[in-house]
């Protein structure tokens, strides 16, 4: 590419729809593995096939892998082995047909020998039977779950002697073959992610005796096969089970024969899970995430693998360079200027002790880990934030020289600890590259607790893209005084707020700060992190709102201006309405919208802070439509008789509205419609009405309420007809008319009175209803009521009234004051 020339690529300006691991990358454990599909669209995105890709800190791999099954070439490197070998065994093709095999000689071998060490009684035969798993109080076995083979059922049952004497008996014993003792400390200091348990302070005491022994034999089988490559395959299936061998496996009540590392440590619950090692080695090769079936995946999905020794063996037909590496030195290993596109998720301080966590693992693979020079925050280790942020920075400066100018890097990550976020992001920028764009991206599962923290949490996964200048330039920390850096946070907190119209949870706030720090140059300066800015203008300039649930119960805060009136720019629709809109009417554009699609138009309509929750839109949805035999959404038939129906609670107004004794006024929308062949712009008492006590300013806003009732100029009652929630336009719209004494009320079908009441907890809206005296009258209620009217000539106001109401949390409980709501 020559100087001064941009290279074109489709860039990413919205959040993409996670989507589950295929069965490739559920095969073995690892930390903080991003989505794939998500990786993918990013590489395509920023790089052509035959390019180089690079992840400096690859993980479990899904950047090369998506590389490589995009046609592209692709660099993984680690510190990590671990890391550079689940990478590999998920990539790598090999014969399923032999894996088989020695599968089979490894189960005629050990399973029986494996099984003896978990045989009990049935309690229902009085044959032998084995064990599937075995709860464990500290150190009593409590409850037995075993299957027998004669009954052909699965049973629970207590220990009894025969099988307390077998556990004595196999404490005895000594372990058959080798099994790894790595000590759980750095030079005698504990990790700081260990057990902190005197007892356990090496890898084999993590498992009870049985178990070890187990592991031993089957470890020992797989090490005496002759093929190389089996033999790695057999490993990662061995390694991909055996933290669910271990004691770090709580006993779950919804699943008690199932368990899962719980926790990013070593953690053994009071109360864990001894697992048949045997069944867990034969769901780790043949189950529904084990090899055989991640194998078929990956082997489909990847159409050419061929691995490179060294970089210029990419040039000559290889696709993909694996390195155990350190990415402080990527220069010694890749040429400058060579690589096309980066996308990376580095360590999050330390947040996750990868090489803590992986010390399990390498020690079975007997690999040695390099803890001197991992990149991370470790008291044991003597790593404190300056010495992270030092690394990282000098790791980000090797990527910046092996990127091509003018080329795209993304970084992405997740962590609740924004000094770390704010970290990654000057390192960054520090080593020379410029910062494009943040794209927030909703968690697939979001963290209830996290999402509702008021501030210091950041939940989700950040993409953030930055580009190497075409040009040479060094780079230093703006000199912003800390006095503008707090004023652009604190005015861009509010712009961001007003512009949502609505209480926000800090995650949306911050979403926008870091943007406009980036726009005035304020980035790399300032001594407090925003949030602690913020909370600095606490009953200031904000406020903390309460969120309530479904119980009232709180459960969380948001932020608000303290005098919402004080703020001129304030949108007057919150975004929550403004969302439940677009997503009504992208189900209104198509018969049936994958759910990709839906969140495709929210985002790129509603972008950076303005972006919704995932779970936001899916309630949304919920609400409004139906699912299809294919996964896909579909408008509720009860969504489109309603708002065909609105002409009709329309008609029913105007023509009760005269039977009162008023006069009638119909909306400048509504005007054009019909009900029955009807114009509803007949049931308009005058054409022109002078309305009193009205600001000139209010007219046209005023002409626009779907149905006014008046009498001699004065407006006594107004009505707005609504088919969804989205109901804060309409209220804004009649808070033109300043008279505390009219009926406000709005027209809603009853099946969305449990949202309705769960939107009555946003402050702008309890606000706006109590000070405007508004009510609501359901549509069915309308409709009988001018059902038994029809041949009335006049109507009572008393009877009219009776349907006024406001919405309950369910339709047993009784009438609520609107006061509850406040």
């Amino acid at each position: 590419m020559s100087k001064g020339k941009k290279e074109s690529f489709s860039q990413i300006d919205y959040a993409t729809v996670a989507k589950p691991h295929t069965p490739m990358y559920l095969m073995h454990k690892y930390w903080a593995r991003k989505p794939h599909n998500v990786v993918s669209e990013y590489i395509e995105n920023y790089s052509k096939e035959g390019e180089i890709v690079l992840d400096p800190f690859c993980g479990s791999g899904p950047t090369p892998i998506e590389a490589i099954k995009l046609g592209r070439k692709a660099i993984g490197v680690d510190l990590n082995p671990i890391s550079t070998f689940v990478t590999r065994m998920t990539a790598v093709p090999f014969d399923i047909n032999l894996v088989n095999q020695a599968f089979e000689e490894i189960k005629l071998e050990c399973e029986s020998k494996i099984n003896q060490l978990y045989q009990t009684k049935c309690t229902k035969c009085g044959k032998d039977a084995f064990i599937i798993c075995t709860h464990w109080d500290n150190s009593l076995p409590i409850k037995i779950y075993y299957y027998c083979n004669r009954c052909n059922k699965k049973y629970e049952k207590k220990p009894i002697d025969e099988d307390l004497k077998l556990i004595k008996k196999i404490d005895k014993m000594d372990v058959p073959y080798w099994y790894p003792t790595q000590r759980l400390s750095y030079n005698g200091q504990d990790f700081k992610e260990g057990t902190h348990d005197p007892n356990i302070i090496s890898v084999d005491k993590l498992f009870t005796k049985r178990n070890l022994i187990s592991m031993s034999i089957i470890f020992n089988s797989i090490t005496r096969l002759k093929s190389e490559s089996v033999k790695q395959a057999l490993f990662f299936a061995f390694t991909s089970m055996s933290h669910l061998a271990s004691k770090m496996t709580p006993v779950r009540p919804s699943r008690p024969m199932s368990s899962f590392w719980a926790m990013h440590r070593y953690w053994i619950p009071p109360i864990f899970m001894e697992s048949n090692v045997w069944n867990l080695f034969e769901s780790a090769v043949c189950g529904k995430q084990g090899i055989i079936r991640g194998k078929k995946d990956s082997i489909e999905q990847i159409k050419n693998y061929k691995e490179a020794k060294r970089f210029d063996d990419l040039k000559e037909g290889a696709n993909i360079l694996i390195k155990t590496y350190n990415a402080l030195e990527l220069t010694q290993i890749i040429p400058k200027d060579s690589v096309d596109y980066v996308f990376t998720d580095p360590p999050y301080g330390g947040a996750v002790q990868y090489f803590e966590l992986s010390t399990l693992w390498a020690s079975w693979l007997k690999y040695e880990l390099n803890y001197k020079d991992e990149v991370t925050i470790n008291k044991q280790q003597k790593k404190d934030f300056n010495y992270y942020h030092k690394m990282l920075a000098a790791a980000f400066k090797q990527v910046y020289d092996v990127l091509k100018r003018g080329r795209y890097m993304t970084v992405t990550f997740h962590s609740t600890d924004i000094k770390v976020w704010t970290s990654i992001i000057k390192a960054v920028v520090l080593a020379g590259f410029d910062l494009e764009k943040i794209v927030y991206q909703p968690p697939a599962r979001p963290s209830a607790k996290g999402l509702l923290q008021p501030y210091g949490s950041a939940v989700g996964d950040y993409y953030i893209r930055f580009r190497k200048p075409e040009y040479e330039r060094k780079l230093t920390p703006g000199q912003v005084s800390e006095e503008r850096y707090e004023r652009i946070v604190v005015e861009s907190a509010k712009l961001i707020l007003a512009e949502r119209g609505e209480p926000t949870i800090y995650q949306h706030i911050l979403n926008g700060i870091i943007v406009e720090l980036k726009q005035e140059g304020a980035l790399l300066s300032g001594k407090k992190n925003p949030e602690e800015v913020m909370k600095g203008h606490l009953n200031d300039e904000f406020i903390l709102v309460n969120i309530k649930d479904e119980k009232g119960k709180v459960v969380g805060k948001k932020w608000w201006f303290k005098d919402p009136s004080s703020i001129p720019y304030l949108e007057l629709v919150p975004l929550a309405d403004r969302v439940e809109t677009a997503a009504v009417d992208v189900l209104h554009s198509k018969i049936k919208v994958s759910f990709d699609d839906i969140l495709r138009h929210i985002f790129i309509k509603f972008p950076n802070a303005l972006t919704p929750d995932t779970q936001d839109i899916k309630a949304i949805l919920k609400e409004y439509a139906d699912t299809t035999s294919d996964g896909k959404w579909v408008l509720k038939p009860t969504v489109k008789q309603r708002e065909s129906e609105h002409s009709k609670m329309v008609y029913y107004l105007g023509v009760l509205g005269q039977k009162a004794g008023f006069d009638t006024w119909i909306g400048i929308r509504e005007q054009g419609d019909t009900y029955n062949k009807i114009p509803l712009s007949t049931l308009i008492t005058n054409k022109k009405p002078v309305f009193r006590f009205i600001p000139t300013q209010n007219m046209d806003r005023i002409k626009q309420i779907d149905v006014l009732w008046y009498d001699e100029g004065r407006i006594k009652f107004e009505f707005e007809v609504e088919n969804t929630t989205a109901i804060t336009e309409a209220i804004v719209r009649g808070s033109n008319i300043p008279h505390n004494t009219i009926k406000r009320l709005i027209i809603i079908p009853k099946e969305r009175e449990k949202l309705l009441y769960r939107k009555l907890n946003e402050p702008m809206l309890k606000e706006s209803l109590v000070k405007d005296n508004w009510e609501f009258i359901f549509y069915d209620d309308l409709e009988e009521f001018f059902s038994k009217s029809k041949r009335q000539k006049e109507i009572s106001l008393d009877s009219f009234a009776k349907m006024f109401r406001m919405p309950k949390k369910d339709v047993e409980q009784k009438q609520n004051p609107l006061s509850q709501y406040i």
